[in-house]
């Protein structure tokens, strides 16, 4: 019963995430309470559960966040906005203190998160044919002839960002029963299927580049024959994508809409901004801080971030704080990778990570969604059971070298 009680958050959040943004904070703000009470009953757990680099990365990114809020003179010190873009990545140390030694707790916690994110995405179209969202009582922006679909967040970047994470998640699923068992393909080829409508249906086309890049890089990890069809398959979504008038129509504005040079004058005024404080930046919180002595003339759609997750990352705290947030990324793909290459049950979550990660890199330099809520819990959800697989994974080898030692 015990055990059961102490999953649950790890369950509900993995229901909740896609779905609602606040039942995603709360889910978060349970499972971080469950992992706190399991370090509490075993103080040594932490450094045996994380990898310790991930641990040193993670602490290296808070420290130079909290630095740079401290000296963000003369900007406000934000502490809130500080919690505000840091606590979601606490999920990368929350998930493995709950599910130490529990890998079905994962498997099933990821199954959940799947189910959800196929109900988003059917919300999703039906929200590109309607053109409402009843769920916030609006109506909805139109580009292409098309509605924008925004599933059940406020923004269709936010939305894409998930869509993104989730598809990539369902591919590297698709690649092991592909790999394992091809007679039930046809359950994680519909899941992915779904979840790929409701990308485009979303019209963020740096969440459809990010998922396309998970895809190839899901592509070249498989063997021969295999990665051939892998590659024939990537150029007929090409092909697709060139067809379908909506897709081809959105990508065409992104060099003719004169809302477009929103991004590169963010980007330029942003790295004036890095280049005036380089080391630890302005501060979380204080993006217009920085526009208001480094905004480059021209037209602004939004004056919100920077549109590149590594310019927000050296904005907020500097070079140091970008370091920081590249050492984990790494950190979090090297573990995951070996892991993923011992094999064993579950072993493609970590690759579904893997790509998950993938994705953002490529899809951030387009766009912020380390510090977007709704693709960052999911982010970090997903490295954090991956992760949790890598221990359980780890344990089994123990004890497998420990029964087959002389005298056991």
């Amino acid at each position: 019963m015990t055990a059961w009680l102490t999953g649950l958050p790890l369950l509900l959040f993995g229901a909740a995430c896609t779905v609602s943004t606040a039942a995603g904070n709360v889910g978060a703000g349970l499972l971080i309470a469950a992992a706190l009470a399991a370090w509490a009953r075993h103080r040594r757990r932490l450094v045996d559960t994380v990898p310790r680099e991930v641990l040193l990365a993670l602490g290296a990114l808070y420290l130079t966040h909290a630095l740079a809020t401290l000296l963000a003179h003369p900007g406000p010190m934000r502490w809130g906005k500080l919690g505000e873009e840091m606590w979601f990545k606490l999920l990368v140390v929350s998930v493995p203190l709950v599910a130490a030694g529990r890998p079905r707790l994962v498997l099933n916690a990821i199954r959940l998160t799947l189910a959800a994110a196929v109900i988003t995405a059917g919300y999703a179209l039906w929200q590109n044919v309607s053109g409402q969202d009843p769920w916030r009582g609006r109506p909805l922006l139109h580009t292409a002839g098309h509605a924008i679909a925004t599933g059940f967040h406020s923004h269709h970047l936010s939305y894409g960002g998930q869509a993104m994470l989730s598809l990539a998640l369902a591919m590297a699923w698709l690649r092991e029963d592909l790999l394992t068992r091809p007679r039930r393909l046809w359950l994680p080829f519909a899941v992915c299927a779904a979840l790929g409508a409701g990308l485009i249906g979303s019209f963020a086309r740096s969440a459809q580049l990010g998922a396309f890049a998970a895809a190839v890089f899901l592509v070249t990890t498989l063997p021969g024959r295999w990665r051939r069809a892998g590659v024939g398959s990537l150029v007929g979504l090409l092909v697709i994508a060139a067809v379908l008038p909506a897709v081809r129509l959105r990508v065409i504005e992104g060099f003719t809409d004169e809302k477009e040079v929103t991004r590169p004058n963010l980007w330029r005024s942003s790295l004036a901004g890095i280049a005036h404080r380089p080391l630890l930046g302005w501060g979380p919180g204080n993006f217009r801080v920085m526009l208001a002595e480094h905004e480059v003339p021209g037209y602004y759609e939004s004056r919100a971030h920077s549109h590149n997750d590594y310019l927000m990352h050296a904005v907020n705290a500097g070079v140091l704080g970008l370091a920081a947030a590249l050492w984990l990324l790494w950190a979090t793909v090297r573990h995951l990778h070996r892991g993923w290459r011992r094999g064993g049950p579950g072993s493609w979550v970590m690759l579904g990570a893997l790509a998950a990660q993938v994705s953002v890199a490529v899809a951030g330099l387009f766009q912020v969604y380390q510090t977007d809520d709704e693709p960052e819990m999911l982010l970090y959800f997903l490295v954090g059971c991956g992760l949790a697989l890598l221990t359980a994974q780890r344990d089994g080898a123990s004890a497998s070298a420990s029964a087959s030692a002389p005298g056991a």
